[in-house]
C-alpha cells in the first residue's frame, strides 16, 4: 500500500510540474525578446525648442590633382620626356650626340608601377613629336614611338615588389621604311 501512495504521489506530483512548465512556456511565447530587434524603431524625439544640428561644412575643393606621372627636369635629350623619380643606372646607359646624330640606351630604375610608366610615355611624347607605332603587353611593356629621323623604345620590366621597375629608353636613327 505504501507503494501505491508513494507511485500516486509522483504521478501528482508530475502533473503539477508538467502543468506548471506549461503555463510558463505559454507564456514565454507571448513575451517579446529582449534581444531581438523590433520591427519599427522608437521615434526619435528631439527636445521643444531645438532644431535640427547645420549640415557639416563642405569639402574644400581646388584644383583637381595632375593625373599621372611628372616629367623630370633633367632629360638626356630635349624631345624624350623622363618621369620624375627615375634613378639612371650608369653602367647600364650609353648616350651619343652630335649636331647630326642622336644615338641611347638610357636604363632607369623606379617606383612607379609598369602602367604609371606606359601611360606617361603615351601621353607625353606627342609633345616631342613622337607618334605611338606599336604597344606590346608581355612581361611588361615595350613602346615603339616614331617621327622625323628618330626612332624611340621604351622598355619597362618589373623588377618584383622591392626593387621597383627598369625603364630602358633606346632612341636610334629611322629610315623611315
Amino acid at each position: 500500500m505504501h507503494f501505491l501512495l508513494r507511485s500516486k504521489r509522483l504521478h501528482v506530483t508530475g502533473a503539477v510540474v508538467l502543468a506548471g512548465l506549461s503555463i510558463a512556456l505559454s507564456a514565454c511565447t507571448t513575451m517579446q525578446n529582449p534581444f531581438q530587434r523590433s520591427s519599427t524603431p522608437p521615434p526619435a524625439e528631439m527636445p521643444p525648442g531645438d532644431t535640427a544640428p547645420p549640415p557639416p561644412p563642405a569639402a574644400e575643393t581646388g584644383p583637381p590633382p595632375e593625373p599621372g606621372l611628372a616629367i623630370s627636369p633633367s632629360q638626356r635629350f630635349a624631345d624624350v620626356p623622363l618621369p620624375i623619380g627615375a634613378k639612371e643606372d650608369a653602367d647600364k646607359t650609353f648616350v651619343y650626340e652630335d649636331k647630326n646624330l642622336q644615338i641611347g640606351r638610357m636604363v632607369y630604375t623606379t617606383r612607379s608601377t609598369v602602367n604609371e610608366l606606359a601611360q606617361f610615355y603615351i601621353n607625353e611624347t606627342s609633345a616631342g613629336g613622337w607618334k605611338l607605332i606599336s604597344n606590346i603587353q608581355a612581361g611588361g611593356q615595350e613602346l615603339q614611338f616614331v617621327k622625323a629621323g628618330k626612332r624611340l623604345t621604351v622598355i619597362v620590366r618589373d623588377l618584383g615588389p622591392t626593387k621597383g621597375r627598369q625603364l630602358w629608353l633606346t632612341v636610334t636613327p629611322d629610315s623611315g621604311q
